[in-house]
Order: structure tokens, then sequence, then C-alpha cells
């Protein structure tokens, strides 16, 4: 799993001219060669042995001594996180980061989402883009639009909008990224909601329903005018939001698991209107 992506990271390693072998990768991770500690680290982790795999990948990391990213420290906090002890392994860079190295902080928490850490990140982020951090690599989004991107990712879009939305209006040039996601997940929400909303249309099945457990409370307890109403009216109006309600079906449904209630409701409605005509029957000629 590890293995495609540090051919990606360090494509040196894939397409090295020197034919070194395996045997030689722990020599050269001695010399501080950042590659071959991550070489022997896959090695030892295919073979099982992740206690070494981790020392491996943890000298990989903190001996790769460059500006501007962790990317060297991903396994060996993937692989501690399997082993139960990532706070551990990441007490080092913790340290530097509480000690004001911002820039760790920042690659810290991407790290951190690399391997689905993500609170951990957030604590980093979120100060970080309160501060107007600017990453040491220009063209790096910066703080907020990874913040946001991130709990866009966990489906929390309403924070992430508003993130985006801090970081667009602070200074809209630099943070063309910002309002360009901002646009975005504006139009998620808006989408969501209109799911959420419950169309004039759909309330049809609902009355058709509705009418015949209304028409037993009324069969129970009603006067006459109500029977008469209950006789005529409730038939014609199950009947009519039915019709219109297929119209709709027929266009947005494709499993009519809605007609296992609407038929039902129909019989109902029907068999309550007859009850009502016969109990107007036996009023009247009980009154004459």
């Amino acid at each position: 799993m590890i293995l495609l992506p540090l051919l990606i990271l360090f494509p040196a390693l894939a397409f090295s001219q020197e034919n070194h072998d395996s045997e030689n990768y722990p020599e050269e991770c001695a010399k501080g060669v950042t590659i071959y500690c991550l070489a022997a680290g896959m090695e030892e982790q295919k073979s099982g042995n992740l206690e070494k795999a981790l020392e491996y990948y943890r000298s990989a990391c903190e001996n790769h001594h460059t500006q501007g990213h962790l990317r060297a420290c991903t396994p060996f906090l993937s692989l501690a996180k399997e082993l139960g002890r990532l706070d551990e392994a990441s007490s080092h860079l913790q340290s530097r980061c509480r000690e004001g190295d911002d820039r760790v902080c920042f690659y810290l928490a991407k790290e951190f989402f690399k391997i689905a850490e993500y609170h951990r990140g957030f604590v980093h982020l979120e100060r970080l883009c309160r501060e107007n951090f600017q990453p040491p690599d220009p063209a790096d989004y910066g703080p907020c639009y990874h913040l946001g991107i991130n709990l866009e990712k966990l489906g929390d879009l309403k924070r992430a909008r508003d993130i985006f939305k801090f970081d667009c209006d602070r200074d809209p040039a630099s943070a063309k990224p910002s309002c360009d996601q901002h646009e975005v997940v504006v139009d998620k929400l808006a989408l969501e909601e209109s799911k959420k909303q419950l169309k004039p249309v759909e309330a049809l099945p609902f009355i058709v329903v509705l009418v015949p457990l209304v028409g037993l409370l009324i069969l129970q307890w009603g006067g006459p005018w109500a029977l008469r109403a209950l006789r005529l009216h409730a038939p014609l109006l199950t009947m009519s939001c039915w019709v219109a309600w297929e119209f709709h079906a027929q266009k947005e449904l494709t499993l009519r698991s809605d007609l296992f209630f609407i038929l039902p409701a129909l019989l109902l409605t029907g068999a309550i209107a007859w009850l009502a005509h016969k109990r107007l029957k036996a009023s009247i000629v009980k009154g004459t």
C-alpha cells in the first residue's frame, strides 16, 4: 500500500541509474540518504518486521533535511498509527511545532490529513489560518484552504464555507482558490437544502394516506354534515391527489414502493365512504 506513493514521491528510488542491491539499503541509510532509509523500511515492512521498518522510517523522517515539506515522514506516521504509537512517533514534530516552528505545524497537519488523522491536523491549521500563515512554497494554497478542503471532504460543508469565506474576505487576490471553493461549497449547500425541502407535489401521497386516517375519526365521532363530506369529498380528494401524483411519480420514481401505501389508503377511503353512506341512510330512516 505504501510502495506506490513512495515511488511517486521519490522517483530517484525507482529510476536510479545506480543498481543498488536491497542489502545495501541499510548501509546507504546509515550515510543519511533518505530514499534508502525508506527503501529499507519498505523491505522490512514487506517481510513483516514492522519494528525495524518503523526505525528506518523514523530515520528517514528525522534526518531528511528539506525545506518546505515532511513527505519523508508519511510512511513513518502511517506505520506508527497502524501500530498504535502515533503520539510517540509525532512527539518530536509536535514539540517543534509548540516551540514556534509554524512551518513544521503546517506540514505536520498535512501529514496528519494523509493518514486520516483529521482532528490532529485541524488543531494546527485553525491557528495558522487565523494568523494568516504563508507557506514556504508560494504555489501552496495555505492553511485556510487545506482546512476548508478537509472539512468539505468530511462533509462539514457549513464550517468549510465559513473558512473559505474568511480567507477570501481577508485577501481575495491571494486567496483566490478559497474564493473559488467558497462558491463551490455554497452551491453544494444550496443543493442539499433543495433536497431537504418538500416540494408541493411530494405532499400528495401523504394526503392520500392521511385522508382515511382522519376519516376513521370522523366516522367514529362526526355528525351528519361530516358524514356527508366523508361520503363524497374524501374519495374525490384522495383520487384527485393520486391522479396528480401519478404524473409526477412516473417521471421521478423507478421503484413504486409508494403504491404499497397509496393503494391500501384508497381502498380504505372507499370503505369509509361506504360506511358513512350507510350511517347516513340509517340516520334518515331513524328520523322518519
